[in-house]
């Protein structure tokens, strides 16, 4: 017989769950449960642990759900606490389950892949999110993820059927369209990914991405009508990340504009925006720099033995940020035996998985770095070179040098301030550059860097090719023929027409090394000089000239 005062009980928590009042769900269902494994209430309380996010808690409730009830819906949701709790093989494997027991779960095979994609199985993340896809063709969560994960792959051909493919289902979805137009820009279409971004305004005047988008290729002036939708904007209800965007927008336009005083008070709440959320530490970085460094003091002239011929010889562009690598690689991968790949993170990568600190077992670790680089890269060209510009490979020389004797090294030198200059004032995605959002960490960034080079340069000097920018610009053909000579290849003459290069182009500078050189661009940070002295006075007391 069941107890009355049970019955009332358990109302009151299935009715205390329907009305979103997930803490009283907590604390009363723990309590019957002691005595009672009602089904219902056990439910309840798991939903709640998982709505409030506390996945430990949910874990433990649900896994006793799917042991009591083992169907689709609830290895799916079993599936997502393992996903919030990093388990992912785990989550994988409920997934699957999912599946098996409903063959059209769209939604399902759509985490799946997530969770394959977070193993780092490519190709069974891209199989999984195109199941979702055939499984529900309005899933468009499944395609944003598959188109994400062809950017990320640089299968630019892929990533453009995907976003057609939205298009045909809803043709005025502003991030297909959006999305759709920043490929054209990657693919040197700047005229088509202008009309793009002007057709996502006119559908959503608020679609601040696309603004961003836009006068990232466009310059503003008083009478356009973009700029004047943009300034009218309300943003103080917008998002984090749109209210950076408009922010570093509003920035640039003033740029164009002259209104100098305007621009870098839009620039500075862009970069104190950033701030707020960001986890940079100087003295972190500084730590890591002296990690490697004594690592390689010790490990710089050990011998390392590699028996695996590569297919192909890598090219490393590497420096500061902004120096001028994007159009370097623009320059030498119009030579018909090199691809230039563009910023690859297959590198770092691999190298956040050794404790720099404790280097236990060097020669083994190289070997696998020398592995699994040579079987990420090789896929992506059959040339004889291939160039990876990641410029923050500057800090892993000494591993590069270790596991990649044949590779060429090119780092590539500007001015100073011009540099700093330059990576303050853009908005850079990745966390990984949060050093750029005050002048102070900029300047002090770029001493950590300018001291690990000298490191680099005392040790290795004749394994590293030095290129001044400002001496490459001003004498490009020369300067072009010297470093075709060094890397050990034929000069061609196409090497001139390197702004004809069509080849993808994912970094700030995408505009730029579609057009010929300028050459006095290390010179424009003097026009602001007034309002940066403290990234000046940094680089002066640590005795950098500028």
């Amino acid at each position: 017989m069941i107890d009355g005062n049970f019955l009332d009980k358990k109302k009151i928590i299935l009715d205390s769950f329907n009305k979103g009042k997930f803490e009283k769900v907590i604390k009363l269902a723990k309590k019957i449960l002691k005595k009672n494994n009602d089904f219902q209430i056990l439910y309840a309380l798991s939903i709640s642990f998982l709505t409030l996010k506390n996945y430990g808690e949910a874990e433990k409730f649900f896994r006793r759900i799917v042991s009591l009830k083992p169907n689709a819906e609830n290895y799916y949701i079993y599936g997502n606490i393992q996903k919030q709790l990093k388990n992912y093989n785990d989550a994988s494997k409920y997934f699957v389950e999912a599946v098996s027991l409903k063959p059209d779960y769209s939604e399902a095979y759509n985490n799946l892949g997530n969770t394959k994609l977070k193993l780092g199985l490519i190709n069974e993340a891209i199989e999984n999110y195109k199941n979702a896809i055939n499984s529900n063709k309005n899933n468009l969560q499944a395609y944003f993820n598959l188109a994400h994960l062809y950017n990320e792959e640089k299968n630019f051909n892929n990533l453009k059927k995907v976003l057609l493919d939205v298009l045909k289902l809803d043709e005025n979805n502003t991030t297909a369209l959006n999305d759709l137009g920043y490929l054209n820009l990657i693919l040197g279409n700047v005229d088509e990914g202008r009309k793009l971004f002007e057709k996502v305004i006119n559908i959503d005047d608020r679609h601040i991405k696309a603004f961003k988008n836009y006068f990232l290729i466009t310059e503003a002036n008083s009478e356009n009508k973009y700029l004047k939708k943009l300034e009218k904007l309300d943003l103080s209800n917008v998002n984090y990340e749109d209210k950076i965007f408009a922010y570093i927008t509003l920035s640039k336009c003033n740029f164009d504009l002259n209104n100098f005083d305007k621009a870098l008070n839009y620039l500075e709440q862009s970069n104190n925006l950033k701030k707020s959320k960001s986890n940079f530490s100087i003295k972190t970085e500084k730590k890591l720099f002296e990690n490697i460094k004594n690592l390689f003091l010790d490990k710089i002239d050990e011998p390392i033995t590699h028996n695996n011929k590569l297919k192909f010889i890598p090219i490393f562009i590497l420096g500061m940020p902004r120096s001028g690598t994007t159009l370097l690689e623009q320059v030498l991968s119009s030579h018909s035996k090199i691809h230039g790949a563009g910023e690859l993170n297959y590198l770092p990568k691999i190298i956040d998985k050794f404790e720099i600190n404790k280097p236990h077992n060097f020669e083994n670790y190289v070997k696998t770095l020398r592995y699994e680089y040579h079987s990420k890269v090789s896929s992506l060209s059959n040339k004889q070179f291939i160039i990876d510009k990641l410029p923050m490979n500057f800090r892993w020389i000494g591993f590069i040098i270790k596991a990649f004797p044949e590779a060429k090294i090119i780092h590539i030198q500007r001015n100073p301030m011009a540099i700093c200059w330059s990576n303050y004032k853009i908005n850079f995605p990745d966390p990984g550059m949060d050093f750029s959002l005050s002048q102070k960490n900029t300047a002090e960034y770029y001493v950590l860097y300018n001291n690990l080079m000298k490191f680099w340069l005392d040790n290795l000097k004749n394994k590293i090719i030095n290129i001044q920018y400002e001496n490459f610009v001003n004498d490009f053909e020369n300067e072009t023929k010297s470093l075709i000579e060094k890397i050990g290849i034929n000069w061609e003459q196409n090497i001139k027409n390197y702004y004809k290069n069509n080849r993808p182009v994912q970094t700030a500078s995408l505009l730029q090394v579609r057009g010929k050189i300028k050459k006095n661009t290390s010179e424009e940070w003097k026009k602001y000089k007034d309002k940066l002295k403290i990234m000046q006075e940094t680089l002066k007391s640590a005795s950098i000239e500028f």
